[in-house]
């Protein structure tokens, strides 16, 4: 009797592994994890390569409050590879009220660095104080 009930036990377990199939599912963080902002609705930063050794840098946002002020600036970043990225050009803008708004600007590009374009966007109220800050930084392109 033992015997018949550990042979119908075994047929049992076997029958349910089968059955089980365990799989890694692919999971994409950047979409999971997203900075939520109070006065604009997103910020961008991209980087396109153009003749004779120039670069466009482009940065842009979105606002949705009309009370603020915002300040843009652009920056065209670079590194070669032995140290972190540093501020190698710079463009500003102050804007307000709502809307979408760009800087784009075209700068020489030297041979040896990788570069990429890094978007500060600051929110100031009425008083003038900080209230948001806002970073994206941009592929990076190798110009070596």
């Amino acid at each position: 009797m033992k015997r018949i009930i550990s042979l119908l036990l075994v047929a049992v377990m076997a029958v349910t592994s089968l059955g089980v199939s365990v799989y890694a599912a692919e999971a994409n963080y950047d979409d999971l994890v997203a900075p939520c902002y109070t006065n604009i609705d997103s910020v961008s930063a991209g980087l396109s390569e153009g003749v004779l050794g120039f670069v466009t840098c482009t940065s842009n946002f979105i606002s949705f409050d009309d009370t603020k002020t915002f300040v843009l600036t652009c920056y065209l970043q670079r590194t070669d590879g032995s140290s972190g990225w540093v501020n190698y050009k710079s463009k500003s803008e102050t804007y307000s009220g709502m809307g979408s708004y760009t800087i784009e600007k075209s700068w020489f590009a030297p041979s040896g660095y990788a570069y990429r374009t890094y978007t500060k966007l600051q929110v100031k109220n009425s008083a003038g104080t900080v209230v948001e800050t806002a970073t994206k930084a941009s592929a990076v392109y190798y110009n070596w």
